[in-house]
């Protein structure tokens, strides 16, 4: 019996990603995270400003996007952490934890085994769309199947998911070394204010 594509696809992903028997916590926001932010200012014209501040079991991440002329499109504000995080190969989804303050529909998180560096401010990464409806606290589930190292630079937004592609996927061997996590704002312009918990 022939797998049709999209069975081929879908076989190719339960092989990558499988349900973990516990929660990982990747970071916990409660504090100091040791994360940096960092604005689309690498860019010539961008002027779009953010802020991280750890306040009890919360960081406080805030700013506001604004329209970069380089790019012809709203810049980015985000924010990194840099370490070795634990091993998720096993996983299937990543989850974050937040509280969006107002409606900003332009929230990503991303991941990747090479850091970025001052010659490299946007490293080589996999992302995915993080799909808050609304204002309200609530743990965002995030299937591994929807990151992808094809987006598009201009707006952040995917343009190939792992589901339809299993060669733009995080492969085990990234997901068992990961050396950097972001969250970005990123592609719509206007004010953004969250609370971040936790990424699980």
């Amino acid at each position: 019996m022939k797998l049709s594509v999209s069975s081929a696809i879908a076989a190719t992903l339960m092989g990558m990603f499988s349900t973990a028997n516990a929660d990982v916590l990747l970071q916990s926001f409660a504090g100091d995270s040791g994360w940096e932010v960092k604005t689309d200012n690498v860019i010539p014209g961008g002027s779009s400003v953010g802020n991280l501040q750890g306040a009890g079991d919360r960081s406080y991440f805030d700013g506001f996007v604004n329209f970069q002329p380089f790019i012809g499109q709203p810049g980015f504000v985000k924010i990194v952490g840099t370490k070795a995080f634990p091993n998720i190969a096993g996983c299937a989804a990543i989850e974050v934890t937040m509280n969006s303050l107002v409606g900003y529909n332009g929230y990503f998180i991303a991941l990747g085994d090479t850091p970025p560096t001052p010659d490299m401010p946007i490293p080589f990464e996999w992302r995915a769309a993080i799909p808050i409806p609304g204002p309200g606290q609530n743990g965002y589930t995030i299937p591994l199947d929807e990151f992808s190292n094809y987006w598009d630079f201009s707006t952040g937004k995917i343009i190939v998911p792992c589901y339809a592609d299993p060669s733009v996927c995080p492969t085990p061997a990234v997901l068992s070394n990961i050396q950097f996590m972001e969250i970005w704002a990123q592609g719509v312009e206007g004010q953004f204010v969250t609370d971040l918990f936790s990424i699980k």
